[in-house]
């Protein structure tokens, strides 16, 4: 499963990262106002790894940065792009369907987030495992036959506590050692959930409420690592503190 895993990295947590020998996603550049290129800090080389862009605002589309970072990618050694882009505005739409056009011609492979998918006609679409509702499987398979192809995903853990009945999908998220604190003042016992790959557990609060928490540890995300290859989505973006339990030392 490991070299499946794109480790989305910085500052401190670089150095542990690389040293795991994953790729990693460098998000070291971002997208100004104006239109224009911000270079923030830089690798040497970007040998076997991914070049992210950051939308900080931008407010106008310049068609220039696109071959900007093109060729800040090739020049690194970047084996793919990843936009973190999810605002829906016209300038932020018209810059990744440039850029998706222009990165199809280069053979350079391009990633940008789900919610951007009618915008890009060839780039690989990122999706969220971190779901609350519904079926993860159910929920790929869906994605794979829509974009056969393109869905890779971004491997995220989830530990939050839902009031039920739930009015959202926003729970109030849980650090690891305040949800066993939970687990433990309660006495809940904790469950698995086949249909979201999470484990879970419920109790009542003073009030009477019900409450319902869904977390993962590290079976549950090699699980949904193990179930989603099977589909055939790859790679899986993940931070390095999320993951590095699952990453052989």
């Amino acid at each position: 499963m490991e070299h499946e895993l794109v480790l989305v990295c910085a500052g401190a947590d670089e150095r542990p990262a690389k040293a795991s020998g994953l790729p990693l996603l460098h998000l070291c550049l971002g997208l100004r106002p104006n239109g224009g290129l911000q270079r923030l800090t830089l690798p040497a080389r970007m040998a076997g790894c991914y070049l992210g862009v950051c939308d900080r605002g931008m407010e106008r589309f310049s068609p220039a940065v696109c071959e900007q970072l093109i060729s800040e990618a090739e020049r690194m050694g970047a084996i793919g792009l990843v936009a973190d882009c999810e605002r829906g505005t016209e300038p932020v739409q018209a810059f990744l369907s440039a850029l998706d056009a222009q990165c199809a011609d280069r053979h350079l492979p391009f990633y940008v987030p789900l919610v951007q998918a009618d915008c890009v006609r060839t780039a690989h679409l990122i999706a969220d495992t971190a779901i609350s509702g519904g079926s993860l499987l159910d929920r790929f398979q869906e994605l794979v036959q829509r974009y056969p192809g393109r869905i890779a995903a971004d491997l995220r853990p989830v530990s939050c506590d839902f009031t039920l009945p739930s009015p959202n999908s926003d729970g109030t998220v849980l650090h690891a050692s305040e949800r066993e604190a939970l687990r433990m003042r309660t006495g809940a016992q904790t469950f698995f959930s086949r249909e979201l790959c999470a484990r879970y557990f419920t109790y009542m609060d003073e009030a009477e409420n019900g409450h319902f928490v869904l977390f993962d540890d590290s079976d549950t995300m090699r699980e949904k690592c193990r179930c989603l290859t099977d589909l055939g989505v790859h790679p899986f973006f993940a931070r390095y503190p999320d993951v590095k339990s699952l990453i052989s030392p």
